[in-house]
């Protein structure tokens, strides 16, 4: 997990500049030099485990050993380093598990899931309005150009207001809007940051190619309101599809903290929390920082105790998880971000190439445990049976295509 200083940490208060990105991660021997100094270990021995799990199943890199905190032995205990999953490794795992690519656009376009799911049922994050600069028929819900969009943004009915990109990912771009003040022209953010209407419109032409969504925003439920405001707080869950049924693998508790709208971990200040998966209690709660994280007892902003704390509406919230699942059955392995509210839950995303980092960071344990080798082998053989009816299905059209032809030849020449 790489975690560095923000913008947000290094513009004014109250300014707003649109997207936030993680700063570039410092060189390898400035890194391994501050392990060093951290860890009290020695750069020979760090380096050679460094290169082990650099070379092992795992792949790390330098900078997810770093961002898991591996070199600290205290931390870890006994735990096995071989079986930490790195973004190379992962990206193999997300290719072998869902194998069904023609599933991905559904599970991508955050309309087309949003549909699927609601025909279904499940509770989704209510869309008011996509932005798309010319494109599709002039609609009520479809605005097309600036004109529109600041149409929409300057009526005081459509507020409080959560905007993200179609296709975005890490919550880059997202922005969350309380309310616009039409004597001096600009909209304000629920964390307090002044956005000039203009310059909004300029991000949203600039950033959204392929479209904007604007949704209702939504309130947690009472209890994550006392901890961490009025912000939403997800819980990450990783479910498999396992014998033919779906079952939840890990699960944390993403916590907003700070400046941060959005509860990624990437971003400074938020907090990560280890659950019981049985029961959702948190068990352990850490927070990013400068340096990497640390494990904290209260939360920063309004110092309620979150150890020993219950997710609100958890088993709504692992049954929602279980339901999304059976619905995209053909994608056996998705991350879900569900969070609590004072109805039940809410499907705020879900992911075909889930974050392992998350899992990891949270449960002190690396991916690749029984259960999960277990999955990973059910899994090969499923891909294995599916190319095979695929071929079959090839060879079947390949051997009447001739015969169609044929046919239609013949035909011919008997015409008179």
């Amino acid at each position: 997990m790489k975690i560095a200083v923000t913008a947000e940490e290094l513009r004014a208060p109250g300014e707003w500049n649109g997207v936030d990105k993680p700063i570039p991660a410092r060189g390898f021997l400035t890194r391994l030099s501050q392990i060093a100094a951290d860890s009290g270990r020695s750069r020979s021995s760090l380096l050679k485990e460094i290169i082990t799990l650099k070379l092992g199943d795992g792949r790390l890199s330098m900078e997810e050993y770093a961002g898991l905190r591996l070199y600290d032995r205290n931390l870890y205990g006994d735990a096995d380093k071989k079986a930490f999953v790195g973004f190379k490794s992962a990206q193999k795992i997300w290719l072998r598990v869902n194998y069904r690519f023609d599933f991905y656009g559904l599970v991508n376009n955050k309309i087309a899931s949003d549909i699927l799911f609601g025909t279904y049922g499940l509770p989704i994050m209510p869309t008011v309005a996509i932005f798309r600069e010319q494109v599709g028929r002039p609609s009520s819900f479809l605005l097309r150009d600036e004109h529109e969009l600041r149409a929409f943004l300057t009526n005081s009915a459509h507020y409080p207001l959560f905007g993200k990109p179609m296709n975005g990912h890490q919550s880059l771009g997202t922005v969350s809007l309380e309310r616009y003040d039409a004597m001096q022209r600009r909209i304000l953010s629920t964390i307090g940051q002044v956005i000039p209407l203009d310059t909004f419109l300029s991000f949203a032409m600039a950033h959204a190619v392929s479209g904007y969504i604007f949704q209702k925003r939504v309130s947690p439920q009472a209890q994550v309101r006392e901890i961490c405001k009025d912000r939403l707080a997800t819980v990450r869950l990783l479910t498999a599809m396992r014998n033919g049924k779906p079952e939840i693998l890990r699960a944390c508790w993403k916590i907003p903290a700070g400046m941060n709208v959005a509860d990624n971990f990437w971003r400074h200040g938020n907090l990560l929390a280890q659950l019981d998966i049985e029961n959702g209690r948190v068990l352990r709660v850490v927070q990013s920082g400068k340096a990497g994280f640390e494990e904290i007892m209260h939360h920063p902003d309004t110092e309620v105790r979150i150890p020993g704390i219950v997710v609100p509406n958890w088993r709504e919230v692992t049954r929602l998880a279980i339901e999304g699942a059976q619905v995209m059955e053909e994608m056996a392995l998705i991350g879900w971000d569900i969070a609590p509210v004072d109805s039940g839950a809410v499907i705020v995303e879900c992911n075909e190439t889930p974050d392992f980092k998350l899992h990891q960071l949270a449960d002190r344990r690396g991916m690749m445990d029984d259960a999960f080798r277990s999955f990973l082998e059910e899994r090969k053989k499923h891909a294995a049976d599916w190319l095979h009816k695929l071929r079959q299905k090839k060879k079947i059209i390949t051997e009447l295509v001739p015969s169609a032809s044929a046919s239609s030849g013949s035909a011919q020449k008997s015409a008179p």
